[in-house]
C-alpha cells in the first residue's frame, strides 16, 4: 500500500507540472484574443510570455516580461524586463531593466540596468542606478547607484561603495601565503588601491592555544607608500576571530579575538612574485569579559603572487584527436555500426559472473560465493529481500557492476534499449546463481537501472579514445585508456582482434562535428567540516573529472544519452572514500518548446545517478558528514538559455524533477551487519544555474533536493539479543520514516588563461530524518574546495 501511495504521488507531481504549463498556454491564448496580459500562474514550473499580477511556483517561474510578483522556492526569471518584486530561495534573473526589488538567498543577476534594489548574498548588474546590498556586489557601469557589502566591485573608480573591500579596474590583487609567530600557515587576498589596501584571510594553528589545531579568520586595513618601483612600506591594523576548540577546558576559552597592528616591507621580485616581512604587536582578548588573554610582539615572512588577469595565450589544448579529425564531415572516417551479436553478449556476461565468483572465493577467501545446487534452490525459495551490504557496495559497486553487464551488450552491437535487458539478466544470474545469500531487490534495481546510466556514459566516453589508424605505443595507450573506462568493450576488442587491427577507413568512433564534447580536470584541496565546525575538520587533496557530452539544444541528435553530463570526484586520503562524488545526468528524449533569440528552451526526460559519500573526519567526532544516493531515478527536465547574450556570456538554467525508485540516506539508529543507512523510494528536484563570462570567470549554482521514504521496516524484538537469527533475512529498507536532504553547491572560477582557471567551491549539506519509532534528527555540515581547473 505505501508503494502505491508513492506512485500516486509521483503521478500527481507530473500532472501538476503538465497542468501548469497547459494552463499558462491557455491563459496566453486568451491574452492574445483579449489583449489582456493579467495572469496568475500556479504549478511546479510556470512559463508565461508576460505576467501582470502574481506568478507563483514551488520550483521556478519563467516570464518574458513581469509586472507584479514572482514568488518561487528556487528561481525566478524575467528575460525582457521586470517591474515589481522577485522573491526566491536560490536566484533571480532579469534581462533588461529591473525596476523594483530582487530578493533571494543567494544570487541576483541583472543583465541590463538596475533601477531598484538587489538584496542577496551575491548581486550583479550591468548598469547600476539603484542599490545593491549583499556580501558580494558587482556592477560593470555606475550611474548614481550605491553598493553596500563585504566586497564591492565596479568598473568605475568614482562609484559609491561602502564595504570592507572595494575593487575597481585599478585595484591590484595579490595572493598571500605566510607564516609567523602567531600562526603557522596563512592564506590571504590583498587588494591594493591608489594608496590604501585591505586584506582578508585565514590562518591555522594559532600559537599556544591548541597543539593539534586552532585557527583564525582576519580582516586588515592599511596604507602603503611606494619607496621605489619594487619596494614598498605599509602599515595596517586588523581584527582576528580565533577558534581554539578547547570546548571543555577550564584553562582556555573556546574562542577569542585579537586586535593587531603591523608594519610591512614588500619587495617585488618580478611582475607576479614578491616577498614581504612583518613586525607588529597583538592583543588577544576574551569575548565574554573583554579582558586581555595574551599580548606580545609578532613577526611574519611570506610570498605574494599578483593576479594579472586573463592571459590570451594561443590554443594549447590537449585533445584526444587532431583539429582536422574533430572538424571533419567525411563519413568514411567513422566506424560503421556493428551487427548485434547475442551469443557473444551472453558469453561475456556469463564469463564475467563466473570470474567474479571464483575471484571472491579463491583470492578473497569469502564464504558467500561458495554455491551449490542446494543454495541455488534456497535462493529461488526465499527471493527477494533488502540486503545489509554497506553503502558503497550497494549503491556504487553494484551499479558499476551493472555497467559491465550493460556494456557486454552495448559493445556487441546492441542499442541502448536492447542492452538494458542484458544488465537485468546479468544481475538476476548473479543474484540466484552467484552467491549463497538471498537475492536482493535493491541489488536488482541498482545493478540494472543504475548500471544502465553508468554503462551508456562509459561506453560513449571510451569511444573518444579509439583511433584505428594508430600503431605502436600510441595505439597501446589509446586501447588501454578505452579499456579502463569501459573494460568490457576493451575485452571485446581484444577477443575480436579490433584492438590491434589497423584501418585507413572507418577508424574513428566519435564524430565531434555531430556531438561536441567539453571536459575538464580539477585538482586541489578539500576541507570537510566536522559537524559544521569552521576549523575542526579534515583536509585532503582531490581530483575531479567532468564532462559535457553533446548539445542540449540539438534535437537532431536525440537518441538516449546523445546529451549527458558527468562529474566524478576522487578523494586522495586514506580516511575518506576514494569515490567521494559521482553525478551523472543523461537525456533519454527531448523536444524544443521555444526557439527564439531571447529564450531557447528544451523539455526532456532524463535519467539521474547521484552518489555522495564520506566518513567521519579524522580527530573529530564520530558523526558521518553525509551519505546520499539516487541510484535509480528518471523524470522530466527543462533546460533553457538566452541566445542574444552569447557574445558576452553564456547564461543557462536547468530544472529537473524525478521519481526515485531506489535511493539511500544515512541513518542515525540503524546498525545491522554493514548497514548504517536507509534505502527507499521518493522524488528529487534540482535546479542548476550556469553563467560563464568570457575572459573573466564562471559561476555554477546547484540546489539538489531529495525526499526518500523508507517504507519497509523491521521488528527489532525479533532479532536483538537473540541467537540463531540470520541477519541476512532481516529484509528491511531501514528505519521506517523519511529523509529530506539538500545538497547545495556554489562553484566560482576565475580565468587565468583560455584553458586554466582558479576554482573555488562551497557545498552545504542538510538532512532532516523523520523516524516513525525514534526521535527525529537534523544534521548539517559543509565542505570547501580550492584548486585549479583545466578546461577543454
Amino acid at each position: 500500500m505505501p508503494m502505491k501511495k508513492s506512485v500516486l504521488a509521483l503521478v500527481a507531481v507530473s500532472m501538476m507540472a503538465a497542468a501548469s504549463i497547459q494552463a499558462q498556454e491557455q491563459t496566453d491564448a486568451k491574452q492574445q484574443k483579449t489583449g489582456s496580459s493579467s495572469s496568475v500562474g500556479l504549478g511546479l514550473i510556470t512559463i508565461a510570455d508576460s505576467v501582470k499580477g502574481v506568478q507563483f511556483s514551488p520550483v521556478s517561474n519563467i516570464a518574458e516580461h513581469a509586472i507584479g510578483f514572482q514568488l518561487s522556492s528556487f528561481s525566478n526569471v524575467a528575460y525582457d524586463g521586470m517591474t515589481g518584486f522577485q522573491l526566491s530561495a536560490l536566484n533571480n534573473i532579469v534581462i533588461g531593466e529591473a525596476h523594483g526589488l530582487m530578493l533571494t538567498g543567494f544570487t541576483n543577476q541583472n543583465v541590463g540596468t538596475l533601477r531598484g534594489v538587489q538584496l542577496a548574498f551575491r548581486n550583479a548588474t550591468d548598469t547600476l542606478r539603484g542599490v545593491q546590498i549583499g556580501i558580494f556586489n558587482n556592477a560593470r557601469d555606475y550611474q548614481k547607484g550605491v553598493q553596500v557589502g563585504l566586497i564591492n566591485l565596479t568598473h568605475d573608480p568614482t562609484s559609491k561603495r561602502y564595504g570592507l573591500v572595494n575593487i575597481n579596474p585599478n585595484t591590484r590583487i595579490d595572493v598571500m601565503a605566510f607564516g609567523g609567530t602567531n600562526s603557522k600557515g596563512n592564506m590571504a587576498l590583498r587588494f591594493r588601491n591608489r594608496s590604501t589596501y585591505n586584506i582578508i584571510g585565514a590562518g591555522t594553528h594559532y600559537m599556544g592555544l591548541n597543539e593539534k589545531f586552532s585557527g583564525a579568520l582576519f580582516y586588515r586595513i592599511g596604507q602603503y607608500f611606494q619607496l621605489t618601483p619594487r619596494l614598498s612600506l605599509s602599515g595596517d591594523v586588523g581584527f582576528f576571530h580565533i577558534e581554539t576548540f578547547k570546548e571543555h577546558s577550564t584553562d582556555d576559552p573556546e574562542r577569542l579575538y585579537s586586535l593587531e597592528a603591523r608594519l610591512n616591507l614588500d619587495y617585488q621580485l618580478s611582475k607576479k612574485w614578491g616577498i614581504f616581512g612583518t613586525v607588529g604587536y597583538g592583543d588577544t582578548r576574551y569575548y565574554s569579559h573583554n579582558t586581555s588573554f595574551r599580548h606580545r610582539m609578532l613577526g611574519e615572512l611570506g610570498l605574494t603572487y599578483r593576479y594579472a588577469g586573463y592571459n590570451s595565450e594561443k590554443d594549447r589544448a590537449l585533445h584526444l584527436h587532431s583539429k582536422e579529425d574533430m572538424a571533419t564531415r567525411d563519413e568514411d572516417r567513422y566506424a560503421q555500426p556493428q551487427k548485434p551479436n547475442l551469443w557473444r553478449t551472453a558469453g561475456m556476461i556469463t564469463a564475467l559472473n563466473v570470474f567474479v565468483n571464483r575471484w571472491d572465493d579463491w583470492v578473497l577467501n569469502e564464504e558467500f560465493p561458495r554455491i551449490n545446487f542446494k543454495t541455488v534452490g534456497h535462493n529461488f525459495e526465499h527471493a527477494f529481500v533488502w540486503d545489509n551490504d554497506n553503502f558503497n557496495t550497494n549503491l556504487f559497486a553494484h551499479p558499476y557492476h551493472g555497467n559491465l553487464y550493460f556494456n557486454s551488450a552495448r559493445s556487441n552491437g546492441l542499442n541502448f534499449w536492447q542492452s538494458y535487458p542484458a544488465a537485468l539478466s546479468g544481475s538476476l544470474m548473479w543474484e540466484f546463481f552467484g552467491e549463497i545469500t538471498p537475492p536482493a531487490i535493491n541489488d536488482l534495481m541498482a545493478t540494472s537501472i543504475g548500471g544502465t546510466c553508468i554503462g551508456e556514459i562509459t561506453f560513449r566516453i571510451s569511444d573518444l579514445f579509439y583511433d584505428d589508424r594508430e600503431i605502436g605505443f600510441s595505439r597501446f595507450l589509446r586501447e588501454l585508456g578505452g579499456a579502463v573506462v569501459s573494460p568490457m568493450k576493451g575485452l571485446k576488442r581484444v577477443l575480436t582482434g579490433e584492438a590491434w587491427k589497423h584501418r585507413s577507413r572507418h577508424y574513428l568512433y566519435h564524430n565531434y562535428n555531430r556531438i561536441p564534447v567539453k571536459y575538464n580536470i580539477s585538482v586541489g584541496s578539500r576541507y570537510l567540516a566536522d559537524d559544521r565546525a569552521l576549523f575542526r575538520g579534515e583536509h585532503n587533496p582531490y581530483i575531479e573529472l567532468g564532462m559535457e557530452y553533446g548539445d542540449a539544444y540539438d534535437n537532431e541528435e536525440n537518441k538516449p544519452f546523445d546529451f549527458f553530463t558527468s562529474s566524478v570526484t576522487f578523494g586522495l586520503s586514506s580516511n575518506q572514500p576514494v569515490v567521494n562524488r559521482l553525478n551523472l545526468l543523461g537525456r533519454i528524449w527531448g523536444t524544443p518548446i521555444s526557439d527564439t533569440d531571447k529564450f531557447e528552451a528544451d523539455f526532456g526526460i532524463f535519467q539521474h545517478f547521484n552518489f555522495y559519500n564520506s566518513e567521519a573526519v579524522k580527530d573529530g567526532t564520530d558523526l558521518i558528514p553525509y551519505r546520499i544516493s539516487e541510484a535509480a531515478s528518471v523524470g522530466p527536465g527543462l533546460i533553457y538559455r538566452f541566445p542574444h547574450l552569447q557574445d558576452r556570456m553564456n547564461l543557462e538554467q536547468r530544472i529537473f524533477i524525478s521519481g526515485i525508485l531506489l535511493g539511500g540516506s544515512l541513518s542515525d539508529y540503524l546498525y545491522i551487519q554493514e548497514r548504517d543507512y536507509n534505502m527507499g523510494s521518493g522524488f528529487s528536484a534540482k535546479i542548476q544555474t550556469r553563467m560563464d563570462i568570457a575572459k573573466i570567470g564562471y559561476m555554477n549554482i546547484d540546489a539538489n533536493y531529495f525526499h526518500i521514504f523508507t517504507w519497509k521496516g523491521y521488528d527489532r524484538a525479533e532479532w536483538v539479543g537473540k541467537t540463531g537469527f540470520d541477519l541476512d533475512y532481516t529484509n528491511a529498507q531501514g528505519d521506517p520514516g523519511n529523509a529530506r536532504l539538500m545538497a547545495f553547491n556554489a562553484n566560482f572560477g576565475l580565468y587565468l588563461s583560455r584553458h586554466m582557471s582558479l576554482d573555488f567551491r562551497g557545498s552545504y549539506f542538510m538532512r532532516h530524518s523523520h523516524y516513525r519509532h525514534f526521535t527525529d534528527v537534523d544534521a548539517k555540515t559543509f565542505e570547501i574546495r580550492a584548486g585549479v581547473t583545466y578546461k577543454l
